[in-house]
């Protein structure tokens, strides 16, 4: 049999970054994400096999890898085209680790033992790539589902990890399959195809059926509306139309959809403009505005988000991302939510605290400063914003006992279980998510931000509500099932009902456990392997 050439090569990456693009968002052909890798690890094989030079397996993984990154985040194009680069080439770079590790490794290990390790490998770049100041885990392969939460009710139990693990096993099941195809015989074959349908596929998946045919949520209901203003991030909303404006539009939409029953409105990432001093807060025209509005129907409760800055006072030890205004006096920026109520002349505060990588901070500026005219700060200023260093639960009652509590996830926060779990740990009965999605224009990008929203959802049991400045705003129930929803480029306001959990689910109380157990098995599985002797038959 003729041996594979680069020409052969080539196709087989290209195949595999096509493959994995048509499981994202707008394609959403979840299922395919299940042979994704097989023609990349059919590429590592016949490249060993040949004993090519390991450089040939990195180019092309990392010509597969760009071109999925490429086809699935190319959006990000739209509100920064160096940001669009530099995260499809750090993505691309650092998926090739665990290939090539892999790679390595066969040389030292059984071949389905080095397979295993490549699941736990993959599932390691996953976990570090959610834990690191550069981290953007967009393409975290148990994102895919998404757009099919029906499939997945058991991320309560494994978070996106869960995924991630499922597709790499079928994946691996396939691979070792088709491999095998001619050395076995057709009773095998067809045994070996049931098997991999019913326990690696169908099982699963009636698992998740199962879960959620069982699920029962209770707790306090509270009425909520999410306004989406559709003010254009890039002509009006730090520009073109007045703070005093966007707030009265707001309040426009509120007041046709709020009634009696109305208990919290949420309104969008960065609602408030004109970077409001937080120690002056009260003397502002705009938070007048929302504080009458309340004295109007005293039931309610304002969560908006906000841009929002603060002085250091002298002596006061300063944040790494503190910059000077002048004559030795320093502040910091944030991206904010705030919390108006009627019970209280105190304004609750939370800064977001995961942010954009290049958009809102500079990873790492302490030991790279010299790169820091790169950073991109949408207020127009260079430098990284400031952030609270964890998650804070703001609270909707008159005190911090009636168990009514809101998790004020801002923005790209919610792509991270994890974190969005932490809220929860510390009492949310809601996952609040305020974001503004315009950035990325008519695009695939504010589909999938919307869809990961619905992960949230399963791993922590919560309603979900989400309030757009335009993308969709709506609202999500525990099982990753869309309620309501608005519509792009729509000025809107929605409302709906939704119950307070109380109860915490696996995945709150432990996190990503199977992320870092992966780990710690992925550096295990190096170590006692590294030094071992190469085995001439695979080598």
């Amino acid at each position: 049999m003729q041996q594979p050439r680069h020409l052969h090569f080539l196709f087989a990456s290209l195949l595999s970054a096509g493959i994995l693009t048509l499981a994202w968002q707008p394609y959403g052909l979840v299922f395919t994400a299940f042979i994704g890798f097989v023609p990349l690890l059919w590429i590592e094989q016949k490249i060993r096999e040949q004993q090519r030079a390991t450089a040939w397996l990195l180019l092309y993984a990392f010509f597969a890898f760009a071109l999925w990154n490429a086809g699935s985040t190319w959006w990000i194009k739209n509100a920064s085209v160096e940001g669009a680069w530099m995260a499809v080439l750090l993505n691309s770079s650092l998926m090739c680790l665990p290939v090539i590790l892999y790679h390595r490794l066969q040389f030292r290990m059984q071949q389905q033992d080095a397979q295993r390790a490549f699941i736990l490998l993959w599932i390691t770049f996953e976990y570090g790539h959610f834990n690191w100041e550069a981290t953007w885990p967009w393409l975290a392969l148990g994102n895919v589902f998404s757009s099919m939460p029906e499939l997945v009710q058991w991320y309560e139990y494994t978070g996106v990890f869960g995924g991630s693990l499922w597709i790499l096993l079928v994946n691996v099941y396939i691979f070792r399959y088709l491999m095998k195809w001619e050395e076995r015989s057709a009773p095998e074959r067809y045994t070996k195809g049931f098997n991999l349908v019913f326990f690696y596929v169908f099982a699963p998946a009636f698992l998740s059926w199962y879960i959620a045919s069982d699920l029962r949520i209770t707790g306090k209901n509270l009425q909520v509306v999410v306004v989406q203003p559709n003010i254009d991030p890039y002509k009006d909303k730090f520009s073109g139309m007045s703070p005093l404006e966007q707030t009265r539009k707001m309040l426009e939409l509120a007041e046709k959809t709020v009634d009696s029953s109305t208990q919290l409105v949420c309104f969008p990432e960065t609602a408030l403009v004109g970077s409001l001093r937080e120690d002056d807060l009260g003397n502002y025209e705009t938070i007048a505005l929302l504080r009458q509005f309340i004295l109007a129907h005293p039931q309610l409760v304002i969560l908006s988000g906000a841009d929002t800055y603060r002085f250091y006072e002298n002596q006061e030890t300063l944040s790494k991302t503190a910059r000077l205004y002048r004559d030795n006096i320093y502040y910091d920026a944030y991206n904010t939510a705030l919390l108006i109520n009627n019970f209280s002349n105190e304004i609750q505060i939370y800064h977001k605290s995961i942010l954009v990588p290049g958009v809102e901070r500079l990873p790492y500026a302490d030991k790279i400063g010299f790169i820091k005219k790169l950073t991109v700060d949408l207020g127009g200023t260079s430098g990284s914003l400031g952030c609270d260093s964890t998650s804070k639960v703001l609270y909707i009652g008159q005190s911090n006992h009636d168990n009514r509590s809101v998790a004020p996830v801002i923005c790209y926060e919610s792509v991270f279980g994890e974190y969005v779990a932490s809220y929860v740990k510390k009492g949310a009965g809601l996952i609040a998510i305020i974001t503004n999605d315009g950035w990325w224009g008519n695009t695939p990008g504010y589909r999938q931000h919307f869809d990961y929203a619905r992960l949230r959802a399963i791993e922590t049991r919560r309603y979900v509500a989400r309030a757009a400045n335009t993308g969709i705003s709506g609202f999500i129930d525990p099982k990753g099932n869309v309620l309501s929803k608005s519509e792009w480029w729509t000025a809107d306001a929605l409302k709906h009902t939704v119950i307070l959990n109380t109860a915490e689910t696996f995945y709150v109380k432990y996190g990503d456990w199977l992320g870092l157990t992966a780990a710690g098995l992925s550096i295990l599985t190096l170590v006692v392997n590294w030094k071992r002797k190469r085995d001439p038959v695979n080598d």
